[in-house]
């Protein structure tokens, strides 16, 4: 067993939430006690000490990770935002140093090790998106953007630091060859993969054809061969096939591979960018239901004004539920999110979220590649519901995009993240629209997500529904801390 130790009791809550997640990662059993306790633990094999003092005392095996001010008196404050530009370690950016320097960050003898990477607030300050509670910084959308991350003005978006921190501990723990043994968070495999679908919308044309689009791009961009195609569209989505409903090719394309996935559905939202279809109607229901028949999930699709009201997101959830009766997860509509999300979700019943990624930008927002609980900064507590991390958005490469991939730059994209993902034996979650498979408005991007199936098929690979997900890891994942 290791003991973990820490020094400041005011912030045991947060200090406590990121000791168990690391540990519990790792499953190795754990028992947290404060400085006074240490005394009595001189014989133990190893303890791992957090505190802006080291302990004066002599042990087996000892790591002391020392403090930052991260959980000090400017806790909540802008004063607590980390000091730029960011010191490294090996390349790895220390997002808090403790308040003992130490050259070169580790000092290492054979039988402790001391380090000023405070690896515990950064990864609280990822995990729990503090940044977003602290800074007012709001886009169009009312959320946080982007360009005001950390993560992007450091240039650390594309990695999931959290994960490079939970590695370094473990390697500090490793070098001790005291026999712990981590087991594969997978199984036999390398990684896993969560395949996601938004049901913005069923039909690209409703009742009347596309007669000012076909202007436009005959009058004012000179292009009858487009304008033609699109009348052409319309006609065939009005004789056959909706150019929008993708969802025998999606399942058909998975079901080749045995994957499964989750589909979010919308439950009527009142904005004009929400769904342009009702949940009630016979032809979603019937298409809800055989989607749940080939063994995918059906999940609630928060509508653009639900990210912040109790009241809207329990009705639409109400409305699901009448159809689906599992239960299920959620994404926000548009990536709209900000910290009260998570405890509108839970409030709700949501088994689980996966909207964080940034929309403009593709990364790792949360810092980690795993699902996990997040913490409630304000309220002080960690939430019940479960996160699945968002790693990529088709559109994210598309139009939201500020380089504008080509098809064949965005499926390079999406193999640098599933590698990175598999590095760290983490979980993809990639996110693609029914909508943005129509060939006449995205022109090769369903043949980036047929690449991408074919892709993620010659990995070893678990996959899963996000319910699926949340399901294996719970019962595999070992809550290793030792009640008192």
């Amino acid at each position: 067993m290791i003991y973990i130790a820490y020094q400041n009791k005011k912030f045991r809550s947060q200090i406590e939430y990121i000791f168990d997640l690391i540990l519990s990662i790792y499953e190795i059993e754990y028992k947290t006690v404060d400085y006074s306790q240490l005394s009595s633990l001189k014989n133990s094999v190893l303890i791992i000490s957090y505190g802006k003092e080291r302990p004066n005392l002599t042990f087996k095996y000892h790591i002391h990770i020392y403090e930052s001010t991260l959980f000090g008196n400017n806790y909540l404050k802008p004063e607590s935002m980390p000091e730029r530009p960011l010191k490294r370690y090996n390349n790895l950016p220390i997002i808090y140093q403790g308040i003992k320097g130490i050259e070169n960050h580790i000092k290492h003898s054979d039988n402790s090790i001391e380090t000023d990477i405070d690896i515990i607030a950064s990864s609280f300050f990822m995990l729990s998106r503090y940044e977003e509670v602290v800074l007012d910084k709001k886009d169009e959308f009312g959320c946080f953007p982007a360009k005001e991350s950390l993560a992007y003005q450091e240039n650390f978006l594309d990695r999931p630091i959290v994960n490079e921190y939970i590695e370094l501990l473990w390697n500090w723990i490793d070098s001790f060859h005291l026999g712990y043994r981590r087991k594969s968070l997978w199984g036999d495999k390398d990684f896993s993969v969560c395949l996601t679908h938004d049901v913005d919308i069923l039909k690209k044309y409703r009742f009347y054809p596309p007669l000012r689009k076909m202007a436009s791009l005959l009058l004012k961009y000179r292009n009858a061969k487009k304008s033609f195609a699109a009348a052409i569209d319309y006609l065939k989505a009005k004789i056959g096939k909706d150019p929008y409903d993708k969802f025998g090719y999606i399942m058909d394309s998975e079901d080749k591979y045995h994957f499964r996935s989750s589909f979010y559905f919308m439950a009527n939202g009142d904005s004009e960018l929400d769904a342009n279809y009702k949940i009630g109607e016979k032809k979603v229901i019937d298409l809800i239901g055989k989607i749940e028949k080939r063994g995918n999930e059906v999940g609630l699709h928060l509508s653009f004004d639900s990210y912040n009201n109790l009241e809207k997101a329990e009705s639409e959830k109400v409305r699901l539920d009448k159809i689906v009766k599992e239960k299920y997860g959620s994404r926000v509509h548009y990536l709209r999110w900000i910290p009260e999300t998570w405890r509108i979700q839970e409030k709700i019943g949501l088994l689980y979220d996966t909207t964080l990624t940034f929309a403009d930008h593709a990364g790792f927002r949360c810092g980690i590649c795993l699902p996990y609980k997040p913490y409630d900064v304000i309220e002080n507590q960690r939430f019940d519901i479960w996160e699945l991390p968002l790693i990529v958005m088709e559109a994210s490469f598309q139009e939201l995009s500020h380089w504008s991939f080509s098809p064949n730059q965005g499926y390079e994209e999406i193999v640098k993240y599933i590698e990175t993902v598999k590095k760290f034996n983490g979980l993809f979650v990639i996110l693609w629209h029914n909508s943005r498979l129509d060939e006449l408005q995205f022109p090769g991007w369903a043949q980036t997500y047929r690449k991408t199936m074919e892709y993620i098929a010659q990995q070893n690979v678990f996959n899963d529904t996000g319910k699926g997900i949340i399901n294996y890891w719970k019962n595999k994942n070992v809550q290793g801390k030792v009640v008192n």
